[in-house]
């Protein structure tokens, strides 16, 4: 080997700008050792992501992979481009912002992977909501790629888009709602009003929260359609959550019995409906009370829990007919027509040929039929088997037999 042509062959390789074969040969090594380095690094984080008991690194090395690659064949790229004295400028600086990208790129995923889902999620049990995450990462985004354009263009943007009046009014009026509804939809998810899988009555709408999004909340309604609201209504409005502090949920309905009906015998119907539905939760208990008595009926409210609102109108017709038929068997009668025979009028048959009385309340009431009172009929309380068996026996006692006269009682 001459030894003398080292110096010859050293300064060759150190020319600027190299010579295409040590331009192709310098990014051809670069290409190889990316790779090596490429394949040890991801199998060594392999490794150390099936010790751990989280699945979050086994996605995070998923995602990186591809962009590592392409990383790596930019790499390889721009030592060809820079060796050859960078004379091809536009490639070069399309290069530059490629490989800068991918490196923000890379940075932000790991830094949202291990803050937010690890550390955050995982460790210290916050759940980050979806609006305010999204917001995070476009304005991690906007300024890495801001300044990334600036570094390699040389023009700062950031200053030009602060001080452009004309950009910054236009999309001010451009952007005047949906900025409404963003900051509306921030201030939802810092109170933590309401979560998705509740069930909320917002504006007289009640639903399911299905999604929260930048602008607007999609509920789902009992009859399986989807309702839009935009977040600045919804902040505006008066929101009732069903599922908070907890999914237990609380429920009233009224039932109106007779005005004679005994209260413990209503009381004792009401227990028997509320065991009769099995889904009615047992703690806290079932509480029943007399809100109001009129001339015609008592008013009463039973109160019950459940576990699952989404079920509440089913549960509550459950216990309206099971409270239906322990009155039937307690003998309360349901009607307040029950408790006063006396108001039950019957309805006239009036001529319609007939004139007007000056003197009735209402004189056409006398001429159309139609106007005549309509009484409902009564749901009264079938007996029991027993009282039916005292009550014949008691008719029996006091009505004259058939075929025989009654004989006359003797005077004393």
């Amino acid at each position: 080997m001459n030894l003398d042509r080292l110096p010859a062959l050293w300064a060759d390789l150190f020319r600027f700008p190299a010579s295409l074969p040590v331009a192709l040969g310098a990014s051809i090594a670069v290409l190889a050792l990316g790779f090596v380095a490429y394949r040890v690094l991801f199998a060594l984080l392999s490794r150390l992501a099936r010790a751990t008991q989280t699945s979050l690194d086994d996605l995070l090395i998923r995602r990186m992979r591809l962009p590592a690659r392409l990383l790596v064949a930019l790499l390889a790229l721009h030592t060809y481009i820079a060796l050859r004295g960078g004379e091809l400028p536009t490639i070069h600086k399309a290069v530059l912002l490629l490989e800068l990208a991918l490196a923000s790129y890379l940075a932000i995923e790991i830094a949202e992977t291990l803050v937010i889902d690890y550390w955050l999620a995982e460790r210290r049990k916050v759940q980050v909501p979806a609006l305010v995450r999204h917001l995070l990462l476009s304005i991690l985004y906007l300024v890495a790629g801001l300044s990334i354009v600036g570094a390699v263009t040389g023009v700062d943007l950031v200053p030009l888009l602060a001080t452009s009046t004309v950009i910054t009014v236009v999309l001010g009026l451009a952007l005047q709602d949906t900025l409404g509804n963003l900051f509306a939809g921030l201030a939802l998810h810092s109170e933590r009003s309401f979560g998705v899988g509740d069930w909320i009555l917002v504006d007289g709408i009640e639903g399911q929260v299905v999604y929260v999004g930048w602008r607007s909340t999609r509920l789902r309604t009992f009859s399986g359609d989807i309702v839009i609201l935009p977040n600045s209504i919804i902040a505006k409005a008066r929101v009732q959550n069903f599922c908070a502090p907890d999914r237990t949920c609380a429920r009233n309905i009224e039932m109106l019995v007779a005005l004679g009906a005994a209260p413990e015998a209503v009381e004792r119907a009401a227990q028997r409906a509320c065991a009769q539905v099995t889904d009615i939760l047992r703690e806290p208990p079932p509480r029943l009370w007399l809100a109001a008595v009129t001339p015609l009926f008592q008013r009463y409210v039973i109160k019950f829990w459940i576990a699952d609102f989404e079920r509440h109108d089913l549960l509550e017709s459950e216990l309206m007919k099971a409270f239906f038929r322990a009155c039937r068997e307690e003998g309360v009668a349901l009607s307040p027509a029950a408790a006063q025979p006396g108001l039950a009028l019957e309805p006239r048959v009036i001529d319609p040929r007939a004139p007007l009385d000056p003197r009735a309340a209402d004189p056409r009431a006398a001429a159309d039929p139609t106007m005549a009172p309509a009484v409902l009929p009564a749901i009264v309380a079938v007996p029991t088997a027993p009282a039916l068996a005292a009550a014949s026996g008691k008719a029996e006692a006091g009505a004259p037999r058939q075929g025989r006269p009654a004989e006359p009682v003797p005077e004393s």
